[in-house]
């Protein structure tokens, strides 16, 4: 498994090596160029620094959206009366382009933290929550009869029916979302920011420094994939019949 993720690794450095000898652009450097610049101390300081700011923004973004997306989500879907309540809001706002809130997000919680992390978790929640309905509805019935007549209720099968059920809907949520909280993040990272891989790739391209904002991207990509592979192994953890 690890061998062949290594080939689809090395299969991506040599297409991008292939296009920058083709291309022959100082905008597209090569692979060689972008290491050396990692290697640099004081380069890859600067690079982890604002990775890791990021990297806080999205996982305080998605835990904060995630938390009431799953109470609502049960809810909803247990209780037909709370579904026709709170599915018909969440259907009309879901469409509607959050990112264009930001600036009155600005304006209510300033330029730090807490308007991106905000930005974020507002855009994710209606992923998380209509995963999450849907994957409560599709709990055959005859479940919660049979727990019901063992007598269970509603508090004792939230741990031993509904969670252990949603938890393959939950990983593939945070999959979902991981990649949607990184790209969000990034644009607001670029709006009235000094911090940020996404400030940091934005002030490097206007400096035409190209090896380094090609080093925010690659170092980017790697924490994204090294977040994912945490998700597969809880997954793998947690849900062992469906790991993948």
């Amino acid at each position: 498994m690890r061998g062949k993720r290594l080939i689809s690794l090395l299969i991506l450095i040599l297409l991008w090596q292939a296009l920058s000898s083709l291309v022959r652009q100082p905008f597209l450097p090569s692979p060689p160029e972008v290491a050396r610049l990692l290697l640099k101390g004081s380069a890859f300081r600067a690079l982890s620094g604002h990775i890791a700011i990021s990297l806080l923004r999205v996982i305080c973004a998605l835990i904060l959206a995630f938390v009431p997306a799953l109470v609502l989500g049960i809810a909803s879907g247990r209780s037909r009366s709370f579904d026709r309540l709170v599915s018909p809001m969440m259907y009309v706002l879901f469409p509607i382009p959050k990112i264009a809130l930001l600036p009155l997000v600005i304006l209510f919680l300033g330029l730090g933290n807490g308007s991106k992390i905000f930005m974020v978790s507002l855009i994710v929640f209606f992923q998380y929550y209509l995963n999450i309905l849907d994957g409560v509805k599709e709990i055959d019935s005859h479940y919660f009869d049979s727990f019901r007549s063992l007598g269970g209720g509603f508090l004792s099968s939230l741990g031993h029916l509904i969670l252990p059920a949603l938890l393959p809907r939950i990983f593939s949520s945070v999959r979902l979302t991981l990649g949607t909280g990184i790209a969000v993040l990034f644009l607001t990272e670029t709006y009235a920011s000094r911090s940020g891989i996404g400030w940091y790739i934005m002030d490097a391209w206007s400096r035409l420094a190209y090896a380094e904002m090609y080093g925010g991207i690659a170092l980017l990509g790697a924490a994204g994939y090294l977040l994912m592979e945490l998700v597969n192994l809880s997954e793998r953890r947690f849900c062992p019949w469906r790991a993948p």
